[in-house]
């Protein structure tokens, strides 16, 4: 190998690493880029700077995730409460996920983008939400050992609301999960443009046979999937970043 071509690779792999330590310097909300998306996500979606934040005279704040399908569409709805009777400020994303950070950055980036929107509420508009939030058994526990597949469907919500800090999920395979009251006024104030991706029975079968016959796409779909899994009302999870 020529001295040229050694340094251009050293080259790159230095800015490869400068890229992901960059990425790893935590900043609250930020999945609009795929690198820092895949690095945080875990963190993210586990609400652990809603957390961390949650003490007595906090606002209430609210994260809800759909994932509907990591590789097709996950959207995420952060609700923030403004003061008494002035309502709440709304943000959507709506992004598709990559799992490794080479296929982020310098594979699928077109494809991975986020379409980012904000929206006003109205008090009543907040009160149903976090009412129907309420209705669906947000305040229950949720079962220690519930795994949340990335290949699936289900909904993930976290929020710090009178000083504590609560997580729940609900997958499509759970009873109740087509009867849940929050998600369609969620939907409702959506002003993304993007389609909502709504939750199918997926067949590991056909979930194979969609990422193709070609040899070098075989076993990726099992492969590039990752799993989240509650544990004593916390969220963790591992994935393949390269």
């Amino acid at each position: 190998m020529s001295s040229n071509i050694r340094r251009r690779r050293g080259l790159a792999i230095l800015g490869l690493v400068l890229l992901v330590l960059g990425a790893c310097v935590a900043r609250e909300g930020g999945i609009d880029e795929p690198i820092q998306r895949n690095l945080q996500w875990f963190s993210f979606v586990g609400g652990d700077d809603i957390r961390e934040r949650c003490v007595a005279g906090a606002p209430p704040r609210y994260r809800f995730v759909y994932n509907a399908v990591w590789e097709e569409q996950v959207r995420v709805y952060e609700l923030e409460r403004l003061p008494p009777g002035q309502g709440a400020q709304l943000k959507v994303n709506v992004i598709r996920g990559a799992p490794r950070l080479l296929q982020a950055y310098l594979i699928d980036s077109p494809a991975v983008g986020a379409v980012s929107r904000q929206s006003r509420l109205s008090e009543q508009e907040f009160l149903d939400l976090v009412r129907a939030l309420d209705q669906s058994g947000f305040g229950r526990s949720p079962a220690d050992g519930t795994r949340l597949q990335s290949y699936d469907f289900y909904w993930l919500v976290n929020a710090c609301a009178g000083g504590r800090w609560h997580l729940n999920a609900w997958r499509r395979q759970d009873p109740g999960f087509d009867r849940l009251a929050f998600d369609r006024l969620l939907f409702g104030h959506d002003r993304t443009g993007v389609a909502v991706n709504p939750a199918r029975v997926i067949d590991p079968a056909q979930r194979l046979i969609g990422y193709g016959e070609a040899p070098s796409e075989r076993g990726r779909a099992v492969n590039d999937s990752f799993e989240l899994m509650i544990r004593n009302g916390r969220l963790f999870g591992h994935a393949r970043l390269f």
